[in-house]
This record gives structure tokens, sequence and C-alpha cells, in this order.
């Protein structure tokens, strides 16, 4: 039927993402608004999560996964140096066996970037005749990998940005309207977000330039001591409400 969507299966390496989602942008992973994104152009029938678990930064993310799947697969063993490889390991196992044994799913979904799954996506396109849909993280794919698959799909997308990093600045902007000595300048309020967020200050111009042009930021002029005027910077707490970026 016309406009019917895909059966597809996916195997998620959350290691991966959560650690490139860490280092490059400073968030961390939506499970439920990638399945949202995902669920736009594929019925998924399995969703399978990957990661070492053990390790308490990836503890914390295990009831976000839940959200989504049961199927959590925990990669850590006593081979402390292995962990990551491990992970490798295992997931690849997965992929493999679907295979065989899901023979009318013909469309996979891999979430990593590692170019170890190559020779998989490999097997799967040209063997198997499936189609592999790449998911992975902006800037931290391998180019092989890459090339080898059907379609690619990027993460985080543009608008998950914005809004990620205009909340940062609004828990900001919120904060220092409590106290009066805090003089709340553009550049210091960058610094301030960044620094607070342990994100790179970029991404934060960049937002909170957008936040200015949009109207949810407003540059005012402000005296201070010695009849000194500065330009600081307002929230449109008004629009910030209407819009859901802020909750009084």
């Amino acid at each position: 039927m016309f406009g019917k969507k895909k059966k597809a299966i996916a195997f998620v390496d959350y290691e991966y993402w959560f650690y490139s989602y860490k280092t490059r942008f400073g968030l961390t992973p939506d499970p439920v608004r990638w399945l949202e994104d995902v669920k736009s152009d594929y019925e998924l029938s399995d969703i399978w999560v990957f990661g070492d678990f053990s390790n308490p930064s990836l503890a914390e993310e295990v009831g976000k996964i839940r959200c989504i799947t049961n199927n959590i697969i925990e990669t850590g063993n006593t081979f402390r140096n292995k962990k990551k490889d491990m992970t490798d390991f295992v997931m690849l196992d997965y992929i493999y066996r679907a295979a065989d044994e899901n023979r009318k799913v013909r469309t996979y979904l891999i979430f990593t970037g590692d170019g170890h799954f190559q020779s998989v996506v490999k097997y799967l396109t040209e063997k198997k005749k499936k189609k592999v849909v790449l998911c992975g993280i902006r800037d931290s794919m391998s180019r092989q990998l890459e090339a080898v698959a059907t379609d690619l799909r990027l993460y985080p997308k543009e608008e998950t940005k914005f809004w990620e990093y205009a909340r940062m600045i609004v828990a900001n902007m919120a904060h220092v309207a409590t106290i009066d000595s805090i003089i709340p300048t553009f550049w210091g309020t960058v610094e301030a977000v960044a620094r607070y967020n342990n994100v790179p200050q970029e991404p934060i111009v960049e937002t909170l330039r957008k936040m200015l042009d949009i109207g949810y930021i407003v540059r005012k002029e402000r005296r201070i001591k010695f009849q000194k005027t500065v330009t600081i910077l307002t929230a449109n707490w008004e629009l910030l409400i209407k819009d859901g970026l802020w909750k009084p």
C-alpha cells in the first residue's frame, strides 16, 4: 500500500551515542526523541541497545532507554581495557544472527560510527540484500562506514541542539535575575553557561544570537557604578513561557 512504513529492526551502540554527545556537544541522548524521528519513516519490530552499563555514567541512562525498549544488552566484562571492543563484538553477533532469523525484515537501523561495522553493513547490503540505515553523530563517523550504508541519519538535529542549548541559557537567565550584583552581558552569559554545563562556547554563542533574533532575549542599556552604561541581556519571559522554554 502507498505510504506504508517499512518494517525495520534497530541496533544501538549506546556507548558511542552517549560519549560522542557528551564530548562534542555537552548533551545527553534523548532515546524517546530519536525513536519519534525514526518512526516517522519506519515501523520498528525490535530495538536492541548495547553498552557497558556497569559504568556509573551509563547506568544513569538505563531509565531513559527503558522508555523505548527493554532489550538492553549489558556488555561489561572483567577485561577492563577491552570493554569497548566487547560492546562492538556483542552487537555484531546480534546483527549477524538477526540477519538469519528475521528474514522478513528488510531494513536495518544501526546506530554507530565505528569502522568495525563496515563488514557487517556490506554483508547485509550485498549478501542479504537488506537496506541499512546508519544513524550516527555529526563529525564522529567513520568515512568508510558511511560509504557502504544505504542511507544516513545524523544526530543531534539542528533543532534539537538549539532547544537544548536555549534551555541552558534560559536557566542561567533565571538564576541571574535573582542576583542584583551579576551584570548579564552577552559574553559573560556565554562564559557562564558554557562553564556551568561543561559545553563548548561556540554553540552557546550561536544559540544566544538566534535567541536575540527571535526575541527570546532582549538587549537593554543599564547604568552601573560611576554612571557607566553597559549593554545587558534580559529574558522575554512571556515569549519563553509561551514557546515552552520556561516554566515559572
